[in-house]
């Protein structure tokens, strides 16, 4: 029932939002090391037309195929985020092409265990409550009636003696026919390793036996969070290498930076 409703919910988001409009959050990702006390994120209306817009947590559980589910309590009894987040401003208008500065405040619940926490902020724009009428001409009255859309974003806090994150890359496999991408696609196993989640981005470069590298598939947000040790990984790619030479895949932190961040893991797959 749980995960009927997150699928509800993202397809009303996806339905509702046309190619031209939509909502944006920078950064994509907010780390909260154990000195840090708040952090800023920036909403941007990327829409046709003005709208007012709330700030709310959610709380997704991680699958091991990377989907999520709606929890209608934390992640971890020990920290509640709606006790310990408040937003400035927690809701605001916007113009066409306005942005808005959102300040978080955190304030840890005393005797915090130490670890890693999770919520996600959820950035709404509201709909009109009145629905709309227009006539055209020879076509008679038509109804408009709008929809809430939204974006979400991680939070991750992390308190006291926290590990660096790591990871390691198995099973590395071709796949080439009946693939969900209808594309050929690597497909591995990332193990998630010590008390952090491991954030950063996922690529595969051809690297032939004579010639130079080339990439051949990127994705983003291949995140690893605390609450699942694996996550099963299909790589679409760009196209099929030929010849001889051999695939790297290469998995970089990107927690704090949009690229080029630390190696996590890397493998070869020869050819």
């Amino acid at each position: 029932m749980l995960r009927l409703l997150l699928t509800s919910f993202l397809l009303v988001i996806f339905l509702a939002q046309p190619a031209f409009a939509r909502i944006d959050i920078v950064p994509r990702k907010i780390v909260m090391d154990p000195r840090d006390r708040s952090a800023e994120l920036t909403v941007l209306n990327l829409m046709g037309q003005p709208g007012t817009y709330r700030v709310d947590i959610v709380t997704y559980q991680q699958n091991l195929d990377g989907t999520y589910t709606t929890l209608e309590t934390p992640l971890n009894p020990a920290f509640n985020p709606d006790q310990a987040v408040r937003f400035s401003p927690r809701q605001f208008s916007l113009p066409v092409q306005g942005r808005q500065k959102i300040r978080l405040s955190l304030r840890k619940p005393a005797n915090l265990p130490e670890g890693e926490y999770r919520f996600h902020v959820q950035v709404m724009r509201l709909a009109d409550a009145r629905p709309t009428q227009s006539v055209e001409p020879g076509q008679g009255a038509r109804l408009s009636v709008q929809m809430n859309m939204g974006v979400t974003i991680p939070v991750i806090v992390r308190h006291g003696g926290v590990e660096q994150a790591a990871a390691k890359i198995s099973n590395p496999r071709l796949v080439t026919t009946n693939t969900e991408s209808e594309r050929p696609e690597l497909q591995m196993t990332i193990t998630r390793q010590g008390n952090t989640s491991t954030i950063g981005s996922l690529e595969a470069f051809w690297v032939p036996a004579s010639g130079e590298p080339k990439s051949i598939s990127y994705i983003d947000n291949m995140n690893i969070f605390t609450e699942i040790n694996q996550r099963q990984v299909a790589l679409p790619l760009n196209e099929l290498p030929r010849g001889s030479g051999q695939i790297l895949v290469r998995y970089i932190d990107n927690s704090k930076t949009a690229s080029d961040g630390r190696i996590i893991d890397e493998i070869a797959i020869g050819m």
